[in-house]
């Protein structure tokens, strides 16, 4: 008898039933009473973290990253956005083209023409005068400027630079095996490993220069990762697509691309192509799965003010290659 008042005491449906009428009265109370509980938003509980992790780096980086670009207006009032010229950084350009598929000629008007808007920086365009980390408000890094065109501002083509590789390089080689002799008689120079940039997998190219070239190559590295610093972007490695090519390097390349040049400045060891469509992170030795930071807009431009400053010292010559993602590059 006992058991039977237990089971009907703690029994499913009264306590369904007295869950219900409780809820129901403190429904009713704030009802009639009209109470209204204050809720903590998604912005107080953001600011309440940014005040607790202000020396995260990470919120650092990122905060700056993609402040980096943006009119000193929006900075002011907190916008996060990319740039609007995804366009202009876009048209024209093949992404995942084959290393060693360059046109050394130079283009006609027509095709200068069509090229000079995307090219081109709009003049409306606002660069920030000076880039303000949020966490703290106090430091301040230097304005992203970029160059007015990239067409303009590194027309060196072919017959230019051709004369600087036959001047300052070797002797075009026909086979790998004959580039090999040369680097036993010190006269070329190994540049895969560096810890300042990353050499992309060649299929038509190896990764030889001569002593001056790597020293260029070495000062273009060092002078963007320093900028990067300076202007309050994260640290990327810069990524040369294409280097020293032999005579059956050129043989195999005409094959698929016509337009490949039969003396081509590569063939000298002077030359150097450098992707301004992907950028390597700080995080270790690259591999061809790993997330490469690609179509930048502000990492471009720091690139192209690091190569303005070089070419104008009179230490390279610079030719945008719009189509093929570089900026095709000789030592002077």
């Amino acid at each position: 008898m006992e058991q039977r008042k237990r089971e009907s005491r703690y029994s499913k449906k009264k306590f369904l039933l007295t869950f219900i009428v409780v809820m129901g009265v403190f429904a009713a109370i704030r009802h009639v009473f009209d109470i209204n509980i204050p809720m903590r938003t998604d912005s107080s509980l953001f600011a309440e973290n940014k005040s607790a992790n202000d020396d995260s780096s990470i919120y650092i980086a990122d905060s700056i990253y993609q402040k980096a670009s943006l009119p000193e207006e929006e900075q002011e009032e907190g916008e996060l956005s990319y740039p609007s010229d995804s366009t202009e950084r876009t048209r024209g350009v093949r992404l995942a083209e084959p290393e060693g598929y360059d046109n050394d000629d130079e283009p006609n008007e027509e095709e200068e023409e069509n090229e000079e808007r995307s090219d081109t920086v709009e003049q409306n365009e606002l660069f920030p005068k000076e880039q303000t980390a949020q966490t703290d408000g106090r430091k301040k890094f230097h304005p992203i400027r970029g160059v007015w065109s990239y067409s303009k501002c590194f027309p060196d083509v072919q017959d230019v630079q051709i004369i600087a590789a036959r001047k300052h390089g070797i002797n075009p080689v026909r086979s790998r095996e004959e580039a090999e002799q040369y680097v036993k008689n010190h006269q070329l120079v190994n540049v895969t490993h560096s810890p300042y940039y990353t050499v992309d997998k060649l299929t038509h190219s190896i990764p030889y220069l001569v002593p001056r070239a790597q020293h260029l190559l070495n000062t273009i590295s060092v002078n963007f990762i320093d900028s990067c610093i300076v202007k309050g972007l994260p640290v990327h490695l810069l990524m040369v697509t294409s280097v020293l090519r032999t005579a059956d390097d050129i043989t195999k390349l005409q094959r698929g691309n016509q337009n490949a040049t039969t003396n081509s400045c590569h063939c000298y060891g002077t030359t150097v192509d450098i992707a301004y469509n992907r950028f390597v992170p700080v995080s270790g030795t690259y591999h061809r799965n790993m997330a490469l930071l690609r179509w930048n807009e502000p990492m471009k431009r720091v690139l192209s003010e690091v190569l303005r400053d070089l070419r104008e010292q009179g230490l390279c010559y610079v030719k945008y290659e719009r189509k093929q993602g570089c900026f095709h590059l000789t030592c002077r």
